[in-house]
């Protein structure tokens, strides 16, 4: 996580301090975030992680890792066990070429163990689990609220849709539950939207079709205040947050945002809409090792030409969070790192070198 700036958010000393957490999906872009976090403030982290070595940094900065898979019941129950509260962060998002049965077995049956595990260990206090505003599908341009209606347009909303749906079987007084909703959050360390990134600096995109698409994204260090205020406010419980930013933002003017803080521009004109079609089209005929470097998919279309915008207002009024940090501030944040691990040639490198050697991986939803 990157440090947090004067004037950001800060919720105090933290009321998990001594307390022991656990964060299952602890070596992800969010979980390393929020472990990393939770550590600075004074928690006992333990990780629940599938790889030792991924865990490494972690477990340098003074987490516990506990080795295993979601859906391995002894593994799971024992990293629960002695945890008063859990994160509960572990699974795939979306990319190309995973199949629709790991996104069930990750978010579906992994989520139900888990809630097992909560729910037979002592001194457990509160759940905080991570669902997606993916689970409303597409929004239009009227901010969707968190009681808005599944529509899952995907595999992997569709898991988190059930997902979500089976911790709301439990919810009571007796189980303590958060649902946290994301939007599109990035960062530093975020890996799932760098072919964006690689794309508008090699002058590769334009906005397709003629009207606008609205995305709602947060930055990461926003994101990860979020997630500690909902483990630690007594308001959150019972709770279901959309945490995103202040404002949506439309795919054009992200776009250019990028390209500024890039120190490019973008190319002029727009993609027609059926063009993009064929071209999407083409790149699912691929095979899931090639479709990662075609331009266009049906997701990544998805992605470009249908708005998804959320009510936060609830979080503003339970959590008192309203995400600070704005897009220009933290798109140059974003590139910086970017650029600092060799993820995008520095200012003066050839814009054509974007991404030279770099393994690309599909963009979509993140959250």
């Amino acid at each position: 996580m990157t440090p947090r700036p004067p004037g950001a958010l800060s919720s105090g000393a933290s009321s998990l301090s001594g307390m022991t957490v656990l964060v299952t999906g602890g070596t992800g872009f969010l979980g390393s975030s929020l472990t990393r976090r939770l550590l600075a403030d004074g928690a006992r982290v333990r990780v629940l992680a599938r790889s030792p070595g991924r865990a490494g940094p972690l477990a340098e900065l003074g987490a516990e890792v506990a080795v295993g898979d979601i859906t391995d019941p002894a593994a799971v129950c024992g990293a629960v066990q002695s945890s008063q509260v859990v994160y509960h962060l572990a699974g795939p998002l979306l990319v190309p070429g995973i199949p629709a049965a790991e996104y069930g077995r990750a978010h579906i049956t992994g989520t139900k163990l888990l809630l097992d595990c909560c729910e037979q260990a002592p001194g457990f206090e509160r759940l905080v689990h991570c669902s997606t505003t993916g689970v409303l599908g597409v929004t239009g341009d009227r901010p969707a609220g968190e009681h808005a209606l599944f529509r899952p347009t995907n595999p992997y909303e569709m898991a988190k849709a059930a997902g979500e749906a089976a911790v709301r079987v439990r919810w009571g007084p007796s189980f303590p539950v958060v649902i946290v909703r994301p939007g599109l959050v990035y960062g530093p360390g975020d890996l799932h939207l760098l072919p964006f990134f690689q794309s508008i600096l090699r002058r590769r995109f334009r906005p397709v079709g003629r009207r606008e698409a609205w995305l709602h994204p947060i930055y990461i260090d926003d994101m990860t205040e979020a997630l500690v205020r909902c483990g630690q406010r007594e308001e959150a419980i019972g709770e279901c947050f959309h945490l995103a930013g202040k404002e949506p933002v439309a795919v054009s003017e992200l776009a250019r945002l990028i390209a500024r803080a890039e120190g490019s521009r973008l190319p002029p004109g727009r993609i027609p809409v059926a063009a993009a079609r064929a071209v999407a089209g083409l790149g699912d005929l691929l095979p899931n090792g090639l479709s990662q470097h075609v331009p266009l998919t049906r997701s990544r279309l998805e992605f470009l030409t249908h708005s998804r915008v959320y009510d936060v207002s609830r979080a503003a009024r339970l959590l008192d969070f309203r995400a600070p940090t704005d897009l220009p501030t933290g798109l140059a944040r974003t590139v910086a790192w970017y650029r600092q691990f060799g993820y995008l040639p520095s200012g003066t490198a050839s814009r054509a070198s974007a991404g030279k050697g770099i393994p690309q991986c599909g963009f979509g939803i993140t959250s």
